[in-house]
Parts: C-alpha cells; sequence; structure tokens
C-alpha cells in the first residue's frame, strides 16, 4: 500500500501543483502555544511536547483506519496526511517563474520569483546576479529535497509518522517561539535529514555523472562539519559534470554566461525527476519482490 499511497498523492500534487488543500498548519502553531509555559524552560522537551504527540495520533489513526476499513481506510487515511507533510508552495512554477524572468534579465522580478526558494536558506538579499543565481541554485536544490525526498525516506521507512515527524520538525523550526534555541532545531533537523540527503546522493550518482557524483558522495558520506545545502550542492556540482554555480560569474550581463546559468538549473529539474522516478522504482521493486 506504501507504493500506492506514494502514487496517488504525488499524482495529486501534479494534478493541484502542490499539496496546498491539505496544508494547514494554523493548528500547530496553536498547539504549540497551548503547551505549559514550564516546558518553555527546556527547548529540548518543547521540542519533544510539541512535534511528538501529533506524530503518535498520527500512527493511532492508521491503526485504527486499517482495522476498520483494511487497505482502503490506509489509503483513505495516508494519501491526505503525506499530502500535507509534503513541502508548501508550487517548486516546479517557482522555478519556472525565476528562469523566466532570469533569461529576461529582469534581476528584480527574479529575485522576488525566487523568494520561496531564498527563505529555506535564510539568505540575504544578493547583490550581483552570480550571487542570486548561487542562492537560489541552492536553496531549489535543498527545497526540493525538503519538500519531497527527505519525506518518502521516512515515510518508506516508518510509514506516516515518519513522515510526519519530519514535517512538524521542519515546521517547528519556522515557528517565532522555536528561535529560542534555534541551534538545537536546526541540529536536529540536520540529523532527520543526515540518512535521506546521502541517500539522495547515491541516487544523483545514478541518474547523473556516476563518476564525478560517486566521488563527491564518498567525500561527504561521513561529513560532520557541511549543512544539508552544502552537502546537496557538493553532489548536484558532481552529478552535473562539475558543473559550478559560481561559474556564473557574468551573471546576466551576458547571454553566454546567462543561458548558461539558466541550463544550469533546468538541468537540476531535470535530475530530480530522474532521482524521482528511480525512488519510485525501486519502491516499485521493493513491493514486487516483497522486499
Amino acid at each position: 500500500m506504501a507504493l500506492l499511497t506514494v502514487l496517488l498523492a504525488l499524482g495529486l500534487v501534479q494534478l493541484w501543483g502542490s499539496g496546498a488543500p491539505v496544508h494547514r498548519d494554523v493548528w500547530f502553531a496553536w498547539w504549540h502555544r497551548k503547551l505549559p509555559g514550564s516546558l518553555r524552560d527546556n527547548p529540548g522537551l518543547l521540542l519533544g511536547a510539541t512535534v511528538l504527540p501529533p506524530v503518535l495520533l498520527s500512527a493511532v489513526i492508521m491503526v485504527l483506519a486499517e482495522a476498520l476499513l483494511g487497505r482502503l481506510g490506509i489509503l483513505c487515511a495516508g494519501v491526505p496526511l503525506l499530502l500535507y507533510c509534503l513541502g508548501r508552495g508550487n517548486f516546479n512554477e517557482c522555478v519556472s517563474t525565476y528562469l523566466r524572468n532570469w533569461y529576461q534579465g529582469d534581476l528584480t522580478a527574479a529575485r522576488e520569483a525566487a523568494a520561496p526558494l531564498l527563505k529555506e536558506l535564510r539568505e540575504q538579499e544578493s547583490a550581483t546576479p552570480e550571487q542570486l543565481h548561487e542562492q537560489v541554485f541552492r536553496g531549489a536544490a535543498y527545497t526540493a529535497f525538503e519538500r519531497l525526498f527527505a519525506v518518502l525516506f521516512w515515510f518508506v521507512l516508518l510509514g506516516i509518522p515518519g513522515a510526519l515527524l519530519f514535517r512538524l520538525s521542519a515546521l517547528y523550526a519556522e515557528l517565532d517561539e522555536s528561535q529560542d534555541d534555534p541551534e538545537l532545531v536546526q541540529r536536529w533537523l540536520w540529523l532527520l535529514e543526515w540518512v535521506p540527503v546521502r541517500v539522495m546522493g547515491f541516487s544523483f550518482a545514478i541518474v547523473g555523472n556516476f563518476v564525478g557524483c560517486f566521488r563527491a558522495w564518498k567525500n561527504c558520506l561521513t561529513c560532520r562539519e557541511r549543512s544539508t545545502d552544502q552537502v546537496l550542492e557538493v553532489y548536484l556540482e558532481g552529478a552535473l559534470g562539475g558543473i559550478d554555480a559560481s561559474q556564473c560569474s557574468a551573471g546576466v550581463e551576458t547571454g553566454e554566461a546567462q543561458r548558461y546559468c539558466g541550463a544550469q538549473l533546468e538541468g537540476l529539474q531535470a535530475l530530480l525527476s530522474r532521482a524521482l522516478l528511480l525512488w519510485i522504482t525501486a519502491l516499485a521493486l521493493a513491493v514486487l519482490f516483497d522486499i
């Protein structure tokens, strides 16, 4: 049922452009505010008390759904919950709008279109086309990973509770109240992303430039210093044939550099699509051979 749940959820995302119809996060902020004030003296305990009860509730819902309706219940409960766990916003539309403005040389409009991607990295406004493109490239890579691949990894490993654990942890990092100890929250997210990003890097090696990406994958395999977006950037440079975002130093000032940077981001989109197809194929084979 895991494969069918994923396919139905992704199908609805393609139909709607995103999972926006089920992305309602007001309840999570409300739940966080309603927790006892005594928990706020311990950031780690507050994080656990905010995230874990909804995760446990999702596990109960899935058990009850299966007990009452069998496989149909798993689909009826699992598809909406998995949709909720997927990332917010329309990723493809955001990247396409950015590229259209980039090719036209409109940096202001391109920066506005890429704002959701840059927000993920909490980057300051770029001053040059080179800086803008580097930030968008890293932001697009991390956003795609965070909104889909990390969720699918934890869903396959732990089911809906695992996917919800990751999504609620990411939402918690965005709460203003969580900034009392942002380092703890970011460290927790980094731990949740550590294995999935390396699985994704190996996927890039299979569907991209194997030699370059596999070399980068081995170099970063046990790295504890780089952030997730930095590791992804290294993998992508290897998978795309050693292309470095910083090589677009001329930005939109020359047509050649403009096309080069645009082609790099388009290559990223194609690579992500092939990686997703690989993951779905692997899941289908696992179901077929009952692994």
